[in-house]
């Protein structure tokens, strides 16, 4: 009877943990982002080169062990990043970038950007977006902006910051999905402080 409690016990402990150590809101302070997770969505920090330059939400999902595989699952993404680009300077010429770079889906040779469904920008901010159909039937759908105080090394006429949010997913999922990516894009907060 003791080791019945014993066990009832861990696995109380392991739930309450787990329940704990679930971020529903990410924050980064160096980039401004600040991002609620919708219900059901599973935050997952994105690093690169030791630094956190975003967050992903699992889509579908309660499988943490997803957060840092590429296949197998579907997912909203924020990333930003400093402006010191020639190929990024512009909004326009950031979203084509995007499109050129090969995504985590793999873009294929000749990958092409087209028309995102009508409507997606970032809440409150000028925005460009375009979508890719890829060979293995999954969907990429990008939208990107710009914020931050000009960085006068760079370029003194354009922002310091460069903020890529983008929808993973398939066909089957599609109108789910891009209705929490919309409500991401009309939540998410996007507000650096000056460098």
């Amino acid at each position: 009877m003791r080791f019945l409690h014993v066990l009832i016990g861990l696995v109380i402990l392991c739930s309450v943990a787990e329940a704990a150590t679930r971020k529903t809101v990410f924050r980064n302070r160096e980039y401004g982002i600040t991002l609620s997770a919708p219900e059901g969505g599973w935050l997952c920090p994105t690093q690169g080169n030791g630094v956190v330059h975003g967050a992903s939400l699992l889509l579908g999902t309660e499988d943490t062990s997803l957060c840092r595989k590429s296949s197998g699952k579907r997912w909203i993404e924020t990333f930003a990043a400093y402006n010191i680009a020639e190929d990024s300077k512009t909004l326009h010429t950031f979203l084509n970038s995007e499109c050129d770079y090969p995504s985590h889906y793999g873009n294929e040779p000749n990958a092409m950007c087209s028309p995102a469904p009508a409507g997606l920008s970032v809440n409150g901010l000028p925005s460009e977006a375009a979508r890719i159909d890829h060979l293995n039937g999954l969907i990429e759908i990008i939208v990107v902006t710009q914020a931050g105080k000009p960085n006068p090394d760079f370029d003194a006429s354009v922002p310091s910051i460069n903020y890529d949010l983008s929808l993973h997913t398939d066909a089957v999922h599609l109108d789910e999905d891009l209705a929490v990516f919309r409500a991401v894009l009309n939540a998410v907060k996007i507000a650096p402080h000056s460098r």
